[in-house]
């Protein structure tokens, strides 16, 4: 090993619901070649950085907090490699856009390593403002699960939704992340403090970021309000579920929804996915979900007030059937069940997410990072994981913080199983748990 570097990445994560599916799979794609992986919630990972064999941190994230923890296991001697998980679906600057720099700090100039971008737009979101930062296109590991190949690892959870919900249903997915925050604002305060720059100009584009999208997002409550109010009146027998997004505050919608027999509010505590294959059609108001579910040749309504700039900056209502007040989706419902209307665009996504055929976007990463450890003079020697010292988990962090990663063994072990299943070439590894939250892959 050259630099103490081991053959040995830790590989972040902050929301299972989003993360975990995607992250195992590229561990294992990082164990073909010769790795062993620790995965886990990421703040358990950094709190252990001294006592952790030497290797390479891959973080989730790009902004301060992310960039101030690259610094710290640096300091320790690891390398840091990154990827962005909030930007998957832009593809343009939203209006009043301040630039990312708060998605994307500074520091990470002097902290990351090597940088993998989930799709052209954030390859030059990233090098307008760090040119001198080492960035690769590989896409992003969560659209590997879309493609046809793994998209049957949701079967066993649709099949259970269907059974216990409806056998079919129009589903309504809302993303109302600040309008609706089921955070205080006390905990929001605090993460704006922390991610935000210091720079008046700065300041000024942010608020009017926030102004804009505090717009769009009451154009978009106010059109799921009325979508649910039609569906109502012409009670058409038309069962209709809310999922709100995993940020948002379900009692508002449980509290609304009490008004009308047909429309219930699911839990939005796991994937969307299932929940979007088992029902008959997504409509949704420019959240990701929409893109998700076109990826899975499922039909999909996008509502956009008309003539908003907000449209063109999301790839899902490039893709997605747009309609532009509820009235309208309402009735491209209705054509729909009548066999008059597609709804969806899975050609227009290849515009802008790569990694959807061939090798999937975990093994490309997989393929950077194992070049970038032997750029490092890294060598696949005999490796045994062991700790310097005692294993640490975190304490007082608020719950609806630490509750994001909360991942028991089995559940671990069954998507490893499903994995396995469909990609046998990614088998044969040993999977033991570190603590609460935190996993070790090696090779069998």
């Amino acid at each position: 090993m050259v630099n103490g570097i081991g053959p040995i990445v830790y590989i972040l994560i902050e929301r299972a619901e989003r993360e975990l599916d995607s992250k195992l799979l590229t561990a294992l794609f990082l164990v073909r070649k010769g790795f062993h992986v620790v995965l886990g919630q990421q703040w358990t990972l950094t709190l252990n950085k001294n006592c952790l064999p030497t290797g390479i941190f891959f973080f989730k994230g790009m902004n301060k907090i992310h960039t101030d923890n690259m610094g710290k296991v640096r300091q320790c001697g690891h390398a840091v490699v990154a990827m962005e998980e909030e930007l998957l679906d832009y593809c343009e600057y939203p209006p009043g856009c301040y630039k990312f720099r708060d998605t994307f700090h500074t520091n990470a100039n002097y902290h990351c390593q090597l940088f993998l971008a989930s799709h052209n737009f954030e390859v030059k979101v990233v090098q307008e403002i760090m040119p001198n930062l080492n960035v690769h296109l590989t896409g992003n590991p969560r659209t590997d699960f879309l493609r046809p190949e793994l998209v049957s690892m949701y079967s066993r959870m649709r099949k259970e939704i269907s059974e216990t919900k409806s056998s079919g249903y129009i589903l309504i997915n809302t993303n109302l992340g600040i309008l609706n925050s089921r955070l205080s604002p006390k905990v929001l305060s605090h993460i704006r403090e922390k991610v935000i720059i210091e720079d008046r100009e700065w300041m000024r584009n942010y608020k009017e970021w926030e102004n804009a999208h505090i717009k769009w997002e009451k154009y978009n409550l106010k059109s799921t309000f009325k979508l649910i109010e039609l569906f109502d009146q012409n009670r058409l027998d038309q069962k209709v579920l809310i999922r709100p997004h995993p940020v948002e505050d379900p009692n508002t919608y449980t509290r609304f929804s009490r008004k009308y027999s047909n429309v219930e509010v699911a839990s939005n505590l796991k994937s969307a996915r299932p929940w979007i294959l088992a029902s008959d059609v997504l409509i949704h108001t420019g959240c990701a979900t929409g893109s998700e579910a076109v990826a899975m040749n499922h039909p999909t309504i996008s509502i956009q007030e008309k003539g908003s700039d907000s449209i063109q900056f999301r790839s899902t209502n490039h893709v997605s059937y747009l309609a532009h007040t509820a009235e309208e989706a309402y009735q491209a419902v209705q054509n729909f069940y009548a066999g008059k209307l597609q709804l969806g665009d899975k050609s227009k996504l290849k515009e802008f997410w790569p990694a959807q055929e061939g090798k999937f976007a975990s093994e490309r990463i997989a393929d950077e990072i194992h070049q970038f450890y032997l750029e490092l003079g890294g060598a696949f020697e005999v490796f045994k994981l062991g700790f310097s010292d005692k294993f640490r988990l975190p304490k007082n962090f608020p719950d609806e913080v630490y509750r994001k990663m909360l991942v028991e063994l089995p559940e671990v072990e069954y998507k490893l199983g499903q994995i396995s299943q469909q990609l046998p070439s990614v088998s044969n590894i040993e999977l033991h748990e570190i603590c609460t939250n935190v996993f070790y892959i090696r090779p069998a």
